[in-house]
This record gives C-alpha cells, sequence and structure tokens, in this order.
C-alpha cells in the first residue's frame, strides 16, 4: 500500500464546524499538506477570529456560513474542491444543517464531502442502539444519493473519551473500572490526533471516493484496556463487572421508557455498541498510510501521564 498520498486531490478544503476540537484538529493537519487551501466555515467571523487565530496565522481563511441559516451556505462552497464536517448536535445540525450544506455542495459543484461521523460502524447496528448514530446514517442515506462523492470515516471510540468518565470505564477519581459483559469483546480506539491526520489524508484521496474508510489505533478488550491502564501507570484500580449485554441494554431501554434525558443513557449507548461487539470495525486500513502511526493505548498512557 501506499506511504503516501498519491495524485492528492482536492486543493481547496472547507471545514464546517471548525471551532470544535476535531475541526482544529483537522485543520492543522490539512494545513501542514503542501498545496492545500484551508477555509473555516463560522457563524460570525470577528467572535471566531480569537478561536481560530493559529489556524488563521498558519493560512487559514474565514468563510461566514451557518448550518441554520442555508442561504449562507451557497457563497461559502464557492470555489471549495471538498468539505470536511465536524458539527455536532442534534437533528437540527447533524441531519437538517448537514443537508443545507450538501445541497450547497451540490450547486457548487463540491467533488467530496467528508460527513461528521468519526465513530464506530454505524451502518452495522440497528435502529435505536446509539441516538447518534442514528441521526448520522439518516444523513448518510441522503448523502449516498447525491452527486457529490462521499467518503465515511470510521476510527472506533476515541482514546480520550474513554479514559474520561463520560466514556463510562472509569469513574471521576479513576479508582473503580466498570464495565458490562464478560470483558473479552474486542474494540476499537483511536486519539482525536490521528483521527485528524488520517481525514486529512482521505479527503484529498482519490482511492476512497465513495467508500468508507477504517482505521484503529488499537483494539482491545475491556479486560487487556484494565490491565494496560494498571501496567502503565501502576495504579491500583478495582475491576468491576456490571452485569451482562442484555442487562445494559435493559437498562438503557428502562431509561428512554421513563424519559430520562439523554445524556443519561447516550454514554451508555456508546458502552453498549463497543462491549456487544456491534459496532466492531473490519477491513482496516490502517497501512494505506505507512507513514501514519497511529497510537496504541500504551503509547498514549505514557505520553499523557495523568
Amino acid at each position: 500500500m501506499s506511504t503516501q498520498t498519491t495524485q492528492a486531490q482536492p486543493t481547496t478544503i472547507l471545514i464546517a464546524g471548525a471551532t470544535g476540537m476535531m475541526g482544529k484538529k483537522v485543520g492543522h493537519a490539512l494545513l501542514a499538506k503542501p498545496g492545500v487551501t484551508l477555509r473555516l466555515l463560522v457563524r460570525d467571523t470577528h467572535k471566531a477570529r480569537q478561536k481560530l487565530k493559529d489556524l488563521i496565522k498558519a493560512g487559514a481563511q474565514l468563510i461566514q456560513g451557518d448550518l441554520s441559516e442555508p442561504e449562507s451556505l451557497n457563497a461559502a462552497c464557492q470555489d471549495v474542491d471538498a468539505i470536511i464536517s465536524t458539527v455536532q448536535g442534534d437533528h437540527d445540525v447533524i441531519v437538517t444543517g448537514q443537508l443545507d450544506l450538501l445541497r450547497a455542495a451540490e450547486q457548487a459543484g463540491v467533488r467530496r464531502f467528508i460527513p461528521s461521523d468519526y465513530s464506530f460502524d454505524s451502518f452495522r447496528l440497528d435502529e435505536g442502539d446509539n441516538y447518534n448514530a442514528d441521526l448520522r446514517r439518516a444523513f448518510a442515506t441522503m448523502l449516498q444519493q447525491s452527486a457529490v462523492s462521499y467518503t465515511f470515516v470510521f476510527n472506533g471510540a476515541f482514546t480520550e473519551v474513554e479514559l474520561s468518565p463520560w466514556g463510562t470505564l472509569f469513574d471521576e477519581q479513576k479508582t473503580t473500572f466498570s464495565y458490562y459483559g464478560d470483558g473479552n469483546t474486542p474494540f476499537d480506539i483511536t486519539t482525536t490526533d490521528d483521527t485528524a491526520l488520517y481525514v486529512a489524508e482521505v479527503v484529498r484521496d482519490p482511492a476512497y471516493q465513495n467508500k468508507i474508510f477504517r482505521v484503529a489505533g488499537d483494539i482491545l478488550t475491556a479486560k487487556q484496556f484494565l490491565q494496560t491502564y494498571r501496567d502503565v501507570t501502576g495504579k491500583p484500580i478495582k475491576e468491576q463487572p456490571l452485569g451482562s449485554i442484555d442487562d445494559l441494554k435493559t437498562l438503557i431501554e428502562h431509561k428512554k421508557a421513563a424519559g430520562a434525558p439523554l445524556n443519561d443513557y447516550l454514554p451508555l449507548q456508546y458502552h453498549y455498541v463497543m462491549v456487544s461487539g456491534k459496532g466492531k470495525l473490519s477491513e482496516l486500513q490502517n497501512n494505506h498510510y505507512l507513514h501514519i502511526h497511529p497510537q496504541t493505548l500504551k503509547a498514549y498512557l505514557k505520553a499523557h501521564p495523568d
């Protein structure tokens, strides 16, 4: 496989969601590539200037546009070769907002669109397994029917998230490691930095036109994750199995039926997809870009001690 992008295209790239963490990282990864003109879609160029000062200093241009105002997107997409979306939000952003951006891209002749996925393989999930995945599949169906070429980027869970309480494995103090299932089902993790590097490659690579790109920095079971954390940090963390996969599914459905807020069960839905194996990535394509060396969990922990 290639060690670098050959016949790289396109050159003018627009990022939607540039003020967010992922948008900034993708922006820096793109500006490290020769021949890239980077535009950042922002609602208010004045307010965004301070947040994006490092990218602006490196050569990025601010373009005014708002996903909630479709008429503002047509001009933003002019003379753009590809769009990378890193937006986060509900149906109004992930489905309606990205669709309005796609329609503007179609009119402007944009050649490639990478939607905001950056997670497990949502196409393998059933409706209701994960709220965010449901939204992303809904938009993916529309994108696949568009004249604009697509690339879906799946990287499993973010390493940083799984090391945080939101990932549900660790408690706030990192004294307890909890999981559902037997702890022996493998799942994929990738750092946000590495994901950004891969996005910056695939957006210009004709080999991934109308395809899915799957990558993982590491593949571990819950038990292996815990053991790696213990080995690197030396911390005596307690292992706490919480029940079966069915128990977890029942808990999630109970919370949904009781009208619990989304954030009360969304982290559990992510945990379910991981420990059940439903979102496991197949046919990983790490080897397509041999110059990128994604961090394993062990390497990340050594580089980022608590």
